[in-house]
Protein backbone atom coordinates (compact mmCIF):
# COMPACT_ATOMS: atom_id res chain seq x y z
CA UNK A 1 0.00 0.00 0.00
CA UNK A 2 0.48 -0.07 -0.52
CA UNK A 3 3.45 -1.19 -2.28
CA UNK A 4 3.55 1.19 -5.24
CA UNK A 5 3.49 4.72 -3.81
CA UNK A 6 4.69 7.48 -6.16
CA UNK A 7 6.63 10.10 -4.24
CA UNK A 8 5.07 13.57 -4.23
CA UNK A 9 7.99 15.23 -6.01
CA UNK A 10 7.88 12.75 -8.89
CA UNK A 11 4.10 13.05 -9.13
CA UNK A 12 4.33 16.83 -9.32
CA UNK A 13 6.82 16.61 -12.21
CA UNK A 14 4.68 14.08 -14.08
CA UNK A 15 1.50 16.13 -13.70
CA UNK A 16 3.27 19.31 -14.81
CA UNK A 17 4.59 17.52 -17.89
CA UNK A 18 1.13 16.17 -18.62
CA UNK A 19 -0.36 19.66 -18.22
CA UNK A 20 2.05 21.08 -20.76
CA UNK A 21 0.93 18.49 -23.29
CA UNK A 22 -2.75 19.07 -22.56
CA UNK A 23 -2.32 22.85 -22.80
CA UNK A 24 -0.77 22.48 -26.24
CA UNK A 25 -3.88 20.75 -27.55
CA UNK A 26 -6.12 23.79 -27.46
CA UNK A 27 -6.76 27.28 -26.09
CA UNK A 28 -8.02 28.04 -22.59
CA UNK A 29 -10.27 31.02 -21.95
CA UNK A 30 -8.15 34.06 -21.06
CA UNK A 31 -10.20 34.78 -17.95
CA UNK A 32 -9.22 31.43 -16.44
CA UNK A 33 -5.82 30.31 -15.15
CA UNK A 34 -4.08 28.16 -17.73
CA UNK A 35 -3.61 24.45 -17.14
CA UNK A 36 0.13 25.06 -16.78
CA UNK A 37 -0.51 27.71 -14.13
CA UNK A 38 -2.89 25.44 -12.24
CA UNK A 39 -0.53 22.49 -12.37
CA UNK A 40 2.29 24.69 -11.05
CA UNK A 41 0.10 26.02 -8.24
CA UNK A 42 -0.97 22.49 -7.34
CA UNK A 43 2.61 21.23 -7.31
CA UNK A 44 3.68 24.11 -5.06
CA UNK A 45 0.80 23.47 -2.66
CA UNK A 46 1.72 19.80 -2.52
CA UNK A 47 5.37 20.57 -1.90
CA UNK A 48 4.27 22.73 1.06
CA UNK A 49 1.80 20.06 2.24
CA UNK A 50 -0.95 22.68 2.01
CA UNK A 51 -3.66 20.22 1.08
CA UNK A 52 -6.54 22.67 1.49
CA UNK A 53 -4.93 24.90 -1.13
CA UNK A 54 -4.19 21.90 -3.34
CA UNK A 55 -7.88 20.94 -3.28
CA UNK A 56 -8.86 24.49 -4.22
CA UNK A 57 -6.52 24.45 -7.20
CA UNK A 58 -7.89 21.11 -8.34
CA UNK A 59 -11.42 22.47 -8.04
CA UNK A 60 -10.51 25.10 -10.64
CA UNK A 61 -8.70 22.57 -12.79
CA UNK A 62 -11.64 20.14 -12.81
CA UNK A 63 -13.98 22.92 -13.91
CA UNK A 64 -11.87 23.23 -17.03
CA UNK A 65 -11.38 19.51 -17.58
CA UNK A 66 -14.28 17.68 -15.88
CA UNK A 67 -13.67 14.39 -17.68
CA UNK A 68 -9.98 14.01 -16.75
CA UNK A 69 -10.15 10.97 -14.47
CA UNK A 70 -6.69 11.46 -12.94
CA UNK A 71 -7.71 14.84 -11.55
CA UNK A 72 -10.30 13.12 -9.37
CA UNK A 73 -7.64 10.73 -8.11
CA UNK A 74 -5.42 13.66 -7.16
CA UNK A 75 -8.26 15.56 -5.49
CA UNK A 76 -9.40 12.39 -3.73
CA UNK A 77 -5.94 12.04 -2.21
CA UNK A 78 -5.69 15.72 -1.28
CA UNK A 79 -9.18 15.79 0.22
CA UNK A 80 -8.18 12.82 2.35
CA UNK A 81 -4.97 14.51 3.49
CA UNK A 82 -7.01 17.63 4.32
CA UNK A 83 -9.42 15.58 6.45
CA UNK A 84 -12.31 15.83 3.98
CA UNK A 85 -13.09 12.14 4.02
CA UNK A 86 -16.51 12.07 2.37
CA UNK A 87 -15.38 14.43 -0.37
CA UNK A 88 -12.42 12.13 -0.90
CA UNK A 89 -14.72 9.15 -1.34
CA UNK A 90 -16.84 11.12 -3.82
CA UNK A 91 -13.74 11.95 -5.85
CA UNK A 92 -12.63 8.32 -5.95
CA UNK A 93 -16.14 7.27 -6.94
CA UNK A 94 -16.07 9.76 -9.80
CA UNK A 95 -12.69 8.40 -10.86
CA UNK A 96 -14.17 4.90 -11.02
CA UNK A 97 -17.17 6.16 -12.98
CA UNK A 98 -14.81 7.65 -15.57
CA UNK A 99 -12.34 4.76 -15.51
CA UNK A 100 -13.85 1.52 -14.11
CA UNK A 101 -10.51 -0.29 -14.54
CA UNK A 102 -9.17 1.62 -11.51
CA UNK A 103 -11.69 0.23 -9.00
CA UNK A 104 -9.97 -2.97 -7.93
CA UNK A 105 -6.60 -1.38 -7.20
CA UNK A 106 -7.94 1.74 -5.48
CA UNK A 107 -6.93 1.03 -1.88
CA UNK A 108 -6.89 4.77 -1.19
CA UNK A 109 -10.68 4.73 -1.55
CA UNK A 110 -10.86 2.03 1.11
CA UNK A 111 -8.93 4.14 3.60
CA UNK A 112 -11.14 7.15 2.91
CA UNK A 113 -14.24 5.00 3.43
CA UNK A 114 -12.80 3.80 6.75
CA UNK A 115 -12.19 7.35 7.96
CA UNK A 116 -15.62 8.43 6.68
CA UNK A 117 -17.22 5.72 8.81
CA UNK A 118 -18.54 3.71 5.86
CA UNK A 119 -16.99 0.48 7.11
CA UNK A 120 -19.00 -2.01 5.05
CA UNK A 121 -18.01 -0.38 1.75
CA UNK A 122 -14.45 -0.03 3.01
CA UNK A 123 -14.32 -3.77 3.72
CA UNK A 124 -15.63 -4.43 0.20
CA UNK A 125 -12.92 -2.25 -1.34
CA UNK A 126 -10.14 -4.02 0.54
CA UNK A 127 -11.59 -7.44 -0.35
CA UNK A 128 -11.57 -6.32 -3.98
CA UNK A 129 -7.96 -5.15 -3.70
CA UNK A 130 -6.99 -8.62 -2.45
CA UNK A 131 -7.78 -9.92 -5.95
CA UNK A 132 -5.37 -7.32 -7.34
CA UNK A 133 -2.53 -7.96 -4.86
CA UNK A 134 -2.90 -10.84 -2.42
CA UNK A 135 0.29 -10.46 -0.37
CA UNK A 136 -0.23 -7.06 1.23
CA UNK A 137 -0.56 -7.16 5.01
CA UNK A 138 -1.73 -3.55 5.10
CA UNK A 139 -4.72 -4.37 2.92
CA UNK A 140 -5.65 -7.34 5.12
CA UNK A 141 -5.22 -5.20 8.24
CA UNK A 142 -7.43 -2.42 6.95
CA UNK A 143 -10.18 -4.84 6.00
CA UNK A 144 -9.93 -6.22 9.55
CA UNK A 145 -10.27 -2.69 10.91
CA UNK A 146 -13.36 -2.03 8.80
CA UNK A 147 -15.02 -5.32 9.77
CA UNK A 148 -14.12 -4.78 13.45
CA UNK A 149 -15.89 -1.41 13.42
CA UNK A 150 -18.92 -2.77 11.57
CA UNK A 151 -19.34 -6.28 12.99
CA UNK A 152 -16.95 -6.67 15.89
CA UNK A 153 -13.41 -7.90 16.48
CA UNK A 154 -14.36 -11.61 16.51
CA UNK A 155 -15.82 -11.42 13.01
CA UNK A 156 -12.86 -9.36 11.81
CA UNK A 157 -10.41 -12.00 13.00
CA UNK A 158 -12.43 -14.90 11.61
CA UNK A 159 -12.64 -13.31 8.15
CA UNK A 160 -9.09 -11.94 8.03
CA UNK A 161 -7.75 -11.97 4.45
CA UNK A 162 -4.91 -14.54 4.28
CA UNK A 163 -1.35 -13.39 3.70
CA UNK A 164 1.60 -15.75 3.28
CA UNK A 165 4.55 -13.50 2.52
CA UNK A 166 4.75 -9.74 2.72
CA UNK A 167 8.52 -9.21 2.53
CA UNK A 168 8.61 -5.82 4.25
CA UNK A 169 10.24 -5.87 7.69
CA UNK A 170 7.71 -6.16 10.49
CA UNK A 171 4.59 -6.65 8.39
CA UNK A 172 4.22 -10.40 8.92
CA UNK A 173 4.59 -9.76 12.65
CA UNK A 174 1.71 -7.28 12.32
CA UNK A 175 -0.29 -9.95 10.51
CA UNK A 176 0.25 -12.36 13.41
CA UNK A 177 -1.18 -9.70 15.74
CA UNK A 178 -4.33 -9.33 13.64
CA UNK A 179 -4.60 -13.14 13.38
CA UNK A 180 -4.65 -13.33 17.17
CA UNK A 181 -1.39 -15.26 17.26
CA UNK A 182 0.62 -12.49 18.91
CA UNK A 183 -0.01 -9.69 21.39
CA UNK A 184 0.81 -6.01 20.85
CA UNK A 185 3.60 -6.32 23.42
CA UNK A 186 5.14 -9.24 21.54
CA UNK A 187 5.04 -7.37 18.24
CA UNK A 188 6.59 -4.29 19.84
CA UNK A 189 9.25 -6.46 21.47
CA UNK A 190 10.10 -7.98 18.08
CA UNK A 191 10.51 -4.46 16.76
CA UNK A 192 12.87 -3.51 19.59
CA UNK A 193 14.95 -6.65 19.07
CA UNK A 194 15.34 -6.11 15.33
CA UNK A 195 18.94 -5.83 14.16
CA UNK A 196 17.98 -3.51 11.30
CA UNK A 197 19.59 -0.08 11.20
CA UNK A 198 19.08 3.25 9.48
CA UNK A 199 16.13 3.71 7.15
CA UNK A 200 15.16 0.03 7.29
CA UNK A 201 14.86 0.22 11.08
CA UNK A 202 12.80 3.41 10.90
CA UNK A 203 10.47 1.83 8.34
CA UNK A 204 10.02 -1.24 10.53
CA UNK A 205 9.27 1.00 13.50
CA UNK A 206 6.73 3.11 11.62
CA UNK A 207 4.59 0.27 10.28
CA UNK A 208 4.65 -1.56 13.59
CA UNK A 209 3.56 1.52 15.54
CA UNK A 210 0.89 2.42 12.97
CA UNK A 211 -0.78 -0.96 12.96
CA UNK A 212 -0.44 -1.54 16.69
CA UNK A 213 -2.12 1.84 17.22
CA UNK A 214 -4.93 1.03 14.79
CA UNK A 215 -5.30 -2.42 16.37
CA UNK A 216 -5.83 -0.83 19.78
CA UNK A 217 -8.42 1.49 18.24
CA UNK A 218 -10.32 -1.54 16.95
CA UNK A 219 -10.25 -2.98 20.46
CA UNK A 220 -11.70 0.25 21.85
CA UNK A 221 -8.52 1.14 23.74
CA UNK A 222 -8.15 4.84 22.93
CA UNK A 223 -5.32 5.41 25.39
CA UNK A 224 -2.96 2.95 23.75
CA UNK A 225 -4.18 3.87 20.26
CA UNK A 226 -3.27 7.52 20.80
CA UNK A 227 0.07 6.59 22.34
CA UNK A 228 1.31 4.49 19.43
CA UNK A 229 -0.24 6.58 16.66
CA UNK A 230 1.48 9.65 18.13
CA UNK A 231 4.80 7.84 17.82
CA UNK A 232 4.02 6.64 14.28
CA UNK A 233 3.10 10.15 13.13
CA UNK A 234 6.20 11.79 14.58
CA UNK A 235 7.69 13.87 11.70
CA UNK A 236 11.18 12.88 12.84
CA UNK A 237 10.39 9.24 12.08
CA UNK A 238 9.32 10.14 8.55
CA UNK A 239 12.48 12.20 8.05
CA UNK A 240 14.57 9.25 9.19
CA UNK A 241 13.18 6.96 6.50
CA UNK A 242 11.54 8.76 3.60
CA UNK A 243 12.51 5.89 1.30
CA UNK A 244 10.96 3.20 3.50
CA UNK A 245 7.88 5.02 4.79
CA UNK A 246 5.01 5.84 2.45
CA UNK A 247 4.04 9.49 2.85
CA UNK A 248 0.43 8.44 2.23
CA UNK A 249 0.52 6.03 5.14
CA UNK A 250 2.35 8.52 7.37
CA UNK A 251 -0.50 10.96 6.75
CA UNK A 252 -2.90 8.14 7.54
CA UNK A 253 -1.18 7.77 10.91
CA UNK A 254 -1.34 11.55 11.41
CA UNK A 255 -5.07 11.66 10.68
CA UNK A 256 -5.85 8.59 12.79
CA UNK A 257 -4.04 10.15 15.75
CA UNK A 258 -5.87 13.42 15.15
CA UNK A 259 -9.32 11.81 14.98
CA UNK A 260 -8.89 9.55 18.01
CA UNK A 261 -7.39 12.38 20.06
CA UNK A 262 -10.39 14.52 19.16
CA UNK A 263 -12.73 11.75 20.24
CA UNK A 264 -10.93 11.36 23.57
CA UNK A 265 -11.10 15.11 24.19
CA UNK A 266 -14.82 15.21 23.41
CA UNK A 267 -15.45 12.29 25.77
CA UNK A 268 -13.81 14.21 28.61
CA UNK A 269 -15.97 17.32 28.09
Amino acid sequence: MFIAITRINCLCILVLSWALVVCARGPILAAEPSIVELSTQWAEARQQFDFKKAVGVLDQWIKQQPDRSQLYYLRGCDNFFAGNYRQSVSDFDRLIALDPSRKQSLWERGISLYFAGDFAKGAEQFADYQNYHDQDVENSAFRYLCVAKAEGVKQAQETLLPIENDPRPGLMEVFRLYEGKATPDQVLEDMQKSKLTGQAAAGYRFYTLLYVGLYYDAQGDDTHAVKYLAQASDPKLLEASEQRISRYMWDTARLAHQEISKRVKQAKN
